[in-house]
């Protein structure tokens, strides 16, 4: 009988694995690689886990899945007839994509302690997660005027992935910050490269298994010009792919880290300068000159007038000089020439959309159900402009309009938190550091990314329009709470034990410790004004003490 018994693990393995080769035979090779990649993976990263510290490696995987479209989606719901796309605006259907999975198994090592030197406690930063969860029941009391709740439920789903993934990442210690900011950068390279390549060939590079749209070609100045995608199915989604992604590598150029690291921030900052242009993006290339500014002002503060600024200064605006002569004309063209009609569309669908919100300014028309709900419910017939949009399903050209007209104005109060908080705290956290201190810049320059994409989403959906786009900026969400977590665990709680100099508060203030290691109160000498300083902060010696108390 306990042979028998034995013989049980096997066989229902071998069965598993037979009835699973037998699905993958007749699904397409997207599905079929993720369904063989992923279980392989898994028993790797269980052997592997007992042995070496993975979390770096996962780390690598989830800035693989932010720069590439990797998912599947099952239960699609949408009617392939007279729609401009299937489904525009959100999931349509139960999406599952690669930095989700990794997301989820880097919650489940640090539980259970595998690949990390002991089980962990998740920690769940109450800003992070309260204001996801309150646009998240917004959505649902939107169900109230839904024209198809599949639509919503399939959004919900893709904003829980959302949560899990900030949760995950707002976990991660200082050091491993760091890591995913440079496996970022790094794949910045290849997404450029791709890019690159593309626009230069006119070739999709076989992409299309991922999803890969064939290469755009726009109308402008009534010529069709090549448009790159990278690995991001379009254009407009490089573009906003590349204006998440750029201030967070300039910051790491401009900071007071490591050479490798700055050196590695550089090579990023180049690849997204170079690669934005080639997609095309107006609204990209607008919000380059606000985040290089707002970064410049807040990691490199007090370097702006020494004299190797002023020498780098100089070099960099001679490549400036000859880019803009090399790239200069089509920039230019891009910017003020015939367009094909496409920047005015905005405005009278901008109309129709808000004219829909008048209709149901509470709650809305519904989470996701903007699309199939537009051209039924507009009464100025402005949706159907030119004719370019009769009978189809198709989002307003405003990230705001199309959240307000969605989930009307609950909603949209808890999408600005979930936002205006995210800012808020970013940018505190350069406010509390030392200028320059890396990590902090990382929280700065995720807070700029995440400006650079709200005025972007005034005139175009944003990250609503792709899951991995919005992946990525709720990825920066997480990376600013982890540094806040860090930030407050190096905080000296003894700053009220007594009256501290001008010069000791500044120095106090924002200093950044080794990864993970939190400081220990040292016992304080007996005497009068004796006070508790935490290690790591070296002691002022007496002469300059006094002296910073005259």
């Amino acid at each position: 009988m306990r042979a028998a018994l034995r013989t049980l693990p096997p066989l229902a393995i071998g069965a598993g694995a037979a009835a699973m080769a037998v699905s993958l035979a007749s699904v397409p090779l997207k599905f079929a690689v993720v369904g063989l990649v992923a279980p392989l993976g898994a028993l790797g990263a269980l052997i592997l886990g007992q042995r070496v510290r993975l979390t770096p490696f996962l780390l690598v995987a989830f800035a693989v899945g932010l720069t590439v479209k990797l998912d599947v989606s099952m239960f699609q719901h949408f009617e392939a007839v007279g729609q401009y796309l299937p489904s525009i605006g959100g999931g349509a259907g139960l999406t599952v994509s690669v930095a989700f999975l990794v997301a989820l198994t880097l919650i489940a090592f640090k539980l259970v302690g595998i690949g990390e030197a002991r089980p962990q406690r998740l920690s769940l930063d109450p800003p992070l997660v309260l204001t996801q969860a309150a646009f998240m029941a917004a959505g649902v009391l939107s169900l109230a005027n839904a024209g198809d709740p599949a639509y919503l439920w399939f959004d919900e789903w893709r904003f829980l992935t959302l949560l899990v993934v900030s949760v995950s990442i707002a976990n991660l210690s200082p050091r491993d910050v760091r890591t995913l900011a440079l496996a970022i950068c790094v794949l910045c390279l290849v997404q450029t490269a791709a890019a690159a390549v593309q626009y230069v060939t006119g070739s999709e590079l076989g992409l299309g298994v991922l999803g890969e749209e064939q290469i755009v070609e726009e109308n402008i100045n009534f010529q069709a010009q090549r448009r790159a995608a990278g690995f991001k199915v379009h254009p407009n989604i490089l573009g906003y792919y590349y204006e998440v992604v750029w201030p967070l590598a300039l910051a790491l150029a401009l900071s007071r880290g490591p050479t490798w690291l700055r050196l590695v921030g550089a090579a990023g900052a180049l690849s997204a300068l170079g690669g934005v242009v080639l997609t095309l993006s107006r609204a990209s290339w607008l919000t380059y000159p606000l985040s290089a500014t707002l970064v410049v002002l807040l990691v490199y503060r007090d370097r702006l007038l020494t004299r190797a600024s002023l020498i780098v200064a100089g070099l960099l605006l001679l490549v400036g000089v000859i880019a803009a002569i090399v790239v200069g004309p089509m920039i230019w063209e891009r910017l003020f020439a015939d367009d094909g009609g496409s920047a005015a569309q905005r405005g009278p669908l901008n109309a129709a959309a808000l004219a829909l919100f008048a209709q149901f300014p509470i709650l809305g028309v519904g989470l996701n159900n903007f699309g199939n709900m537009f051209a039924t419910l507009d009464q100025t017939g402005l949706s159907r402009l030119a004719g370019l949009f009769d009978r189809s399903n198709h989002v307003v050209h405003n990230l705001h309009i199309l959240v307000l007209t969605e989930v009307g104005v609950v909603g949209y109060a808890a999408f600005a938190l979930v936002f205006g908080i995210g800012l808020w705290r970013g940018f505190s956290a350069i406010r509390r550091a030392p200028v320059g201190d890396p990590l902090a810049a990382i929280a700065g320059a995720s807070a700029i990314g995440l400006l650079a994409h709200l005025l972007h989403g005034l005139v175009d959906p944003g990250f609503r329009l792709n899951l991995g786009i919005a992946e990525l900026l709720y990825t920066a969400l997480g990376m600013i709470a982890a540094v806040a977590a860090a930030q407050r665990a190096t905080r000296p709680a003894d700053l009220s034990a007594g009256p501290l100099s001008l010069g000791e508060r500044g120095r106090v203030r924002g200093v950044t410790f080794p990864d993970d290691a939190r400081p220990s109160p040292q016992p304080s000498p007996p005497g009068r004004g004796s006070r508790v300083m935490s290690r790591g902060i070296r002691s002022e010696r007496p002469e300059r003490r006094s002296a910073s108390l005259r």
